[in-house]
């Protein structure tokens, strides 16, 4: 209910929870964890699907900033789960707490710096006394002096102004003969400056009307991505399924498959930067109206996030947590708006949660005498969540409850987390040495 808020799966305090309270073994812990963070992301996608962006006429969901963050976001997580198999189990436990901690503690302390803006907003707004930067009001006194100060101020500029007048007035006389003559020149350039304007100011109510409704060619762009990987996953095969061609791990065919998929997204990825560069250029010369929270796709942004959305996804995979609890945080760091971070992210879950349970389901690992229980866990629970949460947001007008909701759970899972891997290596007689890529692979 805490990480639907969030738009986070909760994957990381799920599969804790799962093992230590629930007596699952993690090979089947993980499966149902993930099949409720399907459930979860399944309603989640059902309630933003339909809401509009806080601050302009589009949907909330951000379709642009999944089409750049899901294709390297996958791509790091691959060469992730690859090198947690080759790590000890000790670095990656200390790696994966260092890691939450430090997620957590930003993303709290950018909760509680937005919940002190919005406090200050709307002191302003009620006329109550003036709020410092710290949170507290002033006194009388320094309101009244502070006031005379500002008025000073004002007299100061007027007497300055005054002084310029004179001097204005014989600049005034020079321009307007120089401006007689430019203005011959300028008639020739308006008929041209006027079909210009026409036709941006034409190009982008074309662009406003395309972003008022969901962006199905980036929706379909996305569905291609994973179907493709999903396909190339069961023909290389694993666990109770074998592969239909034979392929075994660490052989040519196996590296082949790998490199296939990680070429695969990287055109994707480069298909998204191109059309996402070019689509800002036109809304810049169009004159586009962006809003707080909104992110310009110029030709640097469009390396810059996608990189650092690879290493969010590297060491998701490398520790084996979901790619939300990572996600949720980057968004909020990137500046995007609360609502719309947490709407983007539950449906980039939506598509890699899916992906996971079918896989699970055709390896033979997600236990289906619980599968449905734990799916309808999820979507209730998130229901409940994001319905409640959502309320709290508009009764007090505070957006900062989602960052809350983000740092919370990530904190949690940290703590969680900690405790099932010290657990898990004290039930083994220590930790457990790199176990190998192929190790109960076919």
């Amino acid at each position: 209910m805490i990480a639907a808020g969030g738009g986070i799966g909760g994957g990381g305090v799920l599969v804790p929870i799962y093992i230590l309270v629930m007596g699952f073994s993690p090979k089947h812990a993980i499966p149902l964890s993930n099949i409720t963070v399907f459930g979860g992301a399944v309603a989640n996608t059902i309630l933003n699907v339909k809401k509009r962006h806080p601050l302009a006429d589009r949907p909330l969901v951000d379709w642009d900033l999944i089409l750049v963050m899901e294709p390297l976001t996958i791509a790091g997580a691959l060469m992730g789960a690859f090198l947690n198999k080759l790590l000890p189990e000790a670095l990656l436990v200390v790696s994966l707490v260092a890691l939450l901690s430090f997620t957590a503690y930003t993303t709290l302390k950018k909760a509680i710096r937005m919940y002190k803006t919005e406090t200050r907003a709307m002191l302003a707004e009620r006329g109550s006394a003036r709020v410092r930067e710290d949170g507290t009001k002033e006194s009388e006194l320094t309101r009244i002096a502070r006031e005379q100060e500002e008025e000073q101020e004002e007299e100061e500029e007027e007497d300055s102004r005054v002084a310029l007048l004179d001097d204005v007035e014989t600049a005034e006389d020079e321009e307007n003969a120089a401006a007689a003559k430019e203005n011959e020149e300028d008639d020739d350039l308006s008929l041209f400056s006027s079909a210009t304007d026409l036709k941006n100011k034409e190009q982008l109510q074309q662009i406003l009307e395309e972003e008022r409704h969901i962006k199905m060619g980036n929706v379909q762009v996305l569905l291609l991505l994973f179907v493709v990987i999903l396909f190339i996953n069961l023909m290389k095969g694993g666990g109770a399924l074998k592969s239909p061609l034979g392929i075994r791990c660490g052989s040519n065919s196996f590296w082949i498959a790998n490199g296939a998929m990680l070429g695969w997204i990287l055109l994707i990825s480069f298909f998204a930067r191109s059309y996402l560069v070019r689509k800002h250029e036109i809304k810049e010369a169009v004159g586009f109206p962006y809003v707080e929270g909104d992110i310009k796709w110029d030709s640097r942004a469009t390396i810059v996030y996608p990189v650092i959305c690879a290493a969010a996804g590297f060491f998701a995979g490398m520790f084996g947590v979901g790619g939300g609890i990572v996600k949720g945080p980057l968004m909020l760091a990137m500046g995007v708006h609360p609502k719309v971070s947490s709407a983007s992210s539950a449906c980039m879950i939506l598509f890699t949660s899916f992906t996971a349970t079918t896989s699970f389901v055709v390896f033979g690992l997600l236990d289906m005498d619980y599968a449905a229980v734990c799916m309808s866990l999820g979507f209730v629970a998130t229901l409940v969540g994001q319905i409640g949460l959502f309320y709290l947001m508009e009764k007090f007008q505070r957006n900062s409850y989602i960052a809350f909701s983000i740092g919370g759970i990530v904190l949690l899972s940290a703590f969680l987390m900690t405790i099932q891997s010290l657990i898990s290596m004290v039930d083994s007689g220590g930790p457990r040495p790199p176990s190998g890529i192929c190790t109960g692979k076919q």
